[in-house]
């Protein structure tokens, strides 16, 4: 015991912190673990009564993220530089770019792109006929408005509060409750109200990023049995964890510079050549059409699409915005800390434009080129997307669309390639924010010690083993919604104190 003490005293680490970290992993999972179908069952009613009960909240929480940071950009605090005003840049712009979208988005872009419009064209709001041009209009629509600006605008609000205290105040750890200490709270990281505020960060991270990749590991594992021709099962998914449980320990090991830069660096430049290689597979008119017609329809009803549900309830808003919103709410401090990290010598203009219109862009071109084949497959009649979804599901369904282009265990492979990278670098985030979180605060500027790091991506690693091995996709959805919650009471808090530690 006394070895473990010191080591941990080397590493600089909070043991209340960790011991907290390590409680929330376990817990949950022993939960699962144990009665998977109470699980499943409790789950399910916890997430159906926080929608009816708080869904609208999470409508009028985006609108304001939104029109906050649109203040703060054009105002005067959009000069704010975050280390100060000779501090320089630790990464390039179009690093810093890489590594903010691809903590930002994840598996998930890979994973919705193609199919989600599938979901939309038979059951649109606003009284649109089902199934007619109109509805599939509305169906890109949604995506790029469901995956756009105002997601971003829900991460700006932790990564700017964060950001704002990390270098304010050269903190060596990077906690959730150091965003609030514009309120006035002396050493609010050591505070009753701080560890409550960063316990609900844990339970937050930990659901998400089991969540997150309990959720893909389907798709994944479908693609890796096209390409092998192996059977699809319990063994398959097993083996898939492993590998991206593997990639993530040994990127976050190898730090920032090393290992998650370069992986974004390559992933965007991948994923730019899958999205060309679909551009020259298909009839480029009838996609930019497409892709023109959702991105008119997103802007012209943008009001109506961020207030659907607010006023009065809406089905087709509890099933798919507030979804979404709890989602980003859930991700936001988790992206917001990792942001904060790599934007040293960044003005808060720049932060948020980069998030607003690179994250923006980037998520749009995958839902307008991915997703505008899909549904062209599906309007040409070249094979049958809507059909596919309800016999086999939307994992094998987004297998499916990508068998449809040429060279097609090829472009399966770089399909897969892509997720994993996509949620390694998510994972990676993870894994470096939570090392982060464990450390206490000092004014030393240190990195968290790889050892420490690569502990955390394997710990991380459990809940979707969990979530794989005795549930299914809808509890791994639903553990990252109902962790957003007491989440969204802190939004507020935060933006109270961005605003008084700009005017001070």
């Amino acid at each position: 015991m006394d070895a473990l003490n010191n080591q941990l005293d080397r590493l600089g680490v909070d043991k209340i912190t960790l011991c907290l970290s390590l409680f929330s992993v376990f817990f949950i999972a022993t939960f699962i673990f144990y009665d998977a179908e109470f699980a499943k069952r409790t789950i399910d009613l916890t997430y159906q009564s926080i929608v009816s009960v708080f869904g609208s909240s999470y409508l009028i929480l985006t609108l304001f993220c939104f029109f906050f940071l649109i203040f703060l950009c054009i105002s005067k605090f959009g000069n704010y530089k975050f280390g100060g005003d000779e501090a320089l840049t630790e990464f390039s712009y179009l690093s810093w770019v890489g590594m903010l979208f691809c903590s930002g988005i994840g598996g998930g872009i890979i994973y919705w792109s193609g199919v989600e419009w599938s979901y939309y064209v038979g059951n649109p709001p606003f009284d649109v006929m089902p199934y007619s041009e109109e509805s599939f209009s509305l169906a890109t629509a949604y995506g790029l408005f469901h995956w756009g600006i105002s997601a971003w605008s829900i991460y700006g609000i932790p990564a700017i509060a964060l950001s704002i205290a990390f270098y304010k105040y050269k903190l060596n750890s990077l906690r959730l409750s150091s965003s609030l200490s514009g309120l006035g709270i002396p050493n609010i990281e050591s505070t009753l109200f701080g560890r409550f505020i960063d316990l609900i960060f844990i339970l937050a991270t930990v659901g998400a990023a089991g969540g997150t990749i309990g959720s893909y590991i389907p798709m994944l594992s479908s693609g890796f049995s096209e390409i092998f021709n192996i059977n699809n099962g319990l063994y398959l998914d097993i083996l898939v964890i492993c590998l991206c449980v593997s990639l993530f320990g040994y990127s976050v090991y190898k730090g920032l510079d090393k290992g998650i830069k370069k992986l974004s660096n390559f992933n965007l430049l991948l994923a730019l050549f899958f999205l060309l290689i679909i551009i020259f597979s298909t009839n480029v008119l009838s996609l930019i059409e497409t892709s023109l017609s959702g991105l008119l329809f997103s802007i012209t009803n943008f009001w109506d699409m961020s207030t659907l549900g607010i006023s009065e309830e809406s089905e087709f808003a509890e099933e798919w915005t507030i979804f979404y919103w709890a989602w980003w709410v859930a991700f936001g401090p988790l992206v917001g800390l990792f942001i904060a990290r790599i934007s040293k010598g960044r003005s808060l203009r720049q932060v948020i434009l980069g998030m607003l219109l690179f994250g923006t862009l980037g998520t749009w071109l995958f839902y307008m080129i991915l997703g505008g084949f899909a549904m062209n497959l599906e309007l040409s009649g070249e094979f049958a997307v809507l059909q596919s979804m309800n016999s086999v599901g939307h994992a094998d369904t987004a297998i499916a669309v990508v068998k449809n282009l040429p060279l097609e265990t090829f472009m399966i492979f770089i399909f897969c390639l892509i997720t994993i990278i996509f949620v390694t670098t998510s994972y990676d985030s993870m894994s470096y924010v939570i090392s982060y979180h464990v450390l206490k605060t000092s004014n030393e500027n240190k990195e968290p010690d790889k050892k420490l790091r690569l502990f955390w991506a394997l710990i991380l690693g459990i809940l979707p083993a969990a979530l794989v091995i005795y549930s299914d996709h809808s509890v791994a959805l639903d553990i990252i919604l109902i962790t957003s919650l007491p989440l969204m009471l802190i939004y507020p808090l935060m933006a109270i104190s961005i605003y008084r530690e700009l005017i001070q």
